[in-house]
This record gives structure tokens, sequence and C-alpha cells, in this order.
């Protein structure tokens, strides 16, 4: 129904909005439209699916913003979209490295000073009865050498002994073996001195005799000092990567702010 120029509204004009031109598209609440009347339904519509379905010149504006144009109808945005973040866009940044070759260095007189001699002190002593030892008894005897002697003796008419020009020698005193001599009155005597000698002998006492003792020392740590790395070194190269970072997936970026929820109708009478 249009409103003649000049003509004072009525209150059906208010109650149905029939003061908006064709085309007019307005928020309203969803409790608000299920309150009005069959007239205002058939005067107004829902921009939703089911009516740009039904009616082409009735935008679908379910879950749209309203932007302003040179002209109406374009349609575009999401409420959510994909970055990919190239490595120019990542902040300054390191990488962990593990381990990397270097190959083809050469170096020119390399030489490490000889400066920070020094000695280390150290204390301790030798393991008391450490290599301690005894050598056993010991017994035997000595070889077993003979000697036959011989010589003459005389027969003294003073007594019944024997004598030599040496001094008187017994029958009980020796083992003799007696042969007639040439002479008169004279005998011819061989002794046989074979004999041995017995020896015995103890232990020798602990620690004697060639042995060593274990030795606890202790030496500090002492005379710390660096010692200076002249020369050069050029050339060469490092290969290799470094510990690997990210996944490489998007960055899933939501563009949607807080909302409340309307609908947006629409004249079409």
């Amino acid at each position: 129904m249009a409103i003649a120029t000049g003509q004072p509204l009525l209150a059906s004009d208010i109650n149905d909005l029939t003061f908006f031109p064709k085309g007019a598209i307005l928020i309203f609440s969803s409790t608000a439209w299920s309150a009005t009347s069959t007239e205002f339904k058939k005067i107004w519509k829902i921009c939703d699916t089911a009516n740009h379905q039904a009616d082409q010149s009735i935008p679908d504006l379910t879950n749209k913003f309203l932007r302003g144009s040179s002209s109406s109808g374009d349609t575009g945005g999401a409420d959510s979209c994909p970055v990919s973040i190239a490595t120019a866009n990542l902040p300054a940044h390191s990488h962990g490295v593990t381990s990397l070759p270097v190959s083809n260095l050469s170096t020119s007189g390399l030489s490490i000073a000889s400066g920070g001699g020094h000695g280390h002190s150290g204390s301790g002593s030798t393991n008391a009865g450490g290599g301690g030892h005894k050598h056993s008894d010991i017994s035997g005897s000595t070889g077993d050498p003979s000697k036959s002697l011989t010589g003459s003796f005389g027969q003294d008419d003073m007594c019944s002994n024997f004598y030599s020009p040496g001094g008187m020698l017994t029958s009980t005193a020796v083992n003799y073996d007696a042969v007639s001599d040439t002479r008169a009155g004279g005998f011819k005597v061989s002794i046989n001195a074979t004999h041995t000698h017995s020896f015995t002998g103890g232990s020798t006492g602990d620690n004697s005799g060639t042995h060593s003792h274990d030795v606890n020392v202790t030496i500090p740590e002492s005379g710390s000092h660096a010692h200076t790395l002249s020369g050069s070194i050029s050339g060469g190269s490092v290969s290799g990567s470094t510990d690997n970072a990210g996944s490489g997936t998007d960055l899933i970026i939501d563009t949607l702010p807080s909302y409340y929820t309307v609908i947006y109708i629409i004249k079409v009478v």
C-alpha cells in the first residue's frame, strides 16, 4: 500500500512500516517478527535462504554483515582465514645445531706457546708391611771330598804307640792300614780322610730381602694455566642442516568479531 503525498500516516501504515520505500532493508528482531501481522509479512520478507530461492530479488543475508558499496549484490569474506607465513614474515630466531662437519680448512703458522710450565707435588706413605716375606728353613750337607794321607812311622821302643816326625799318633785315634816297611822295625801307614759336614739354618725375618711396597700418594690439582694459540685458519666450509622447527601447516585466523544475531528484512511491496 502506497502513502499518498501529503496524506497523514495511518496506524496501519506505522504498524506495517509502509512509509519505507520498496527495497529498504531493516535490522529486525526475530521475536518482533513473530508478533507481526499477516499483512506485514506480505509487505516485508526475511532475507534468508528460503526467500532468496523463491524470489531472487530478496538477498540471502544469513550469517552476513552489510557492507556499503557502489552497488548491491556483492558477497565475500569468511568467518576464518588460513594464512601461510613466509620466511620473511618470521620473527628473528635461532635454531639449535647438534653437529655440523667442517671441511677444506687450511692452516698457516699455528703454534702453541709452551708457557705455564709447572709441577705437581705429592704426599703419601707406603703401606705398613707391604711386600713382607721370609725365606724358609734351609738344611743340607757339604760335598764328600776324600784325601789319602801316606807316610812312614817307626816303632818307639819306649811305648806301644806309633810316632811320626810331627807328633804322636795312637791306634785309637785314627783308622789305619799298616803294611810292613822295608826299614827295620817300621810300618808304612795309609789314612782315609773321607768325611761330610752337615748344616741347618732358620728362616729370615719379615720384610727382608728384595721386595716392594704399595704406595698411596695424593697429588693436588694445582698449576692451572692456559696456552696461547697463534697463527691463522682460513677457507673451509660447513655443511649440514640445523634442527627442524615448525610443521609448515597454515595458521588459521578467526576473523569473526563478537556479535549478536538479528534478522534482515526487505520491503518487497
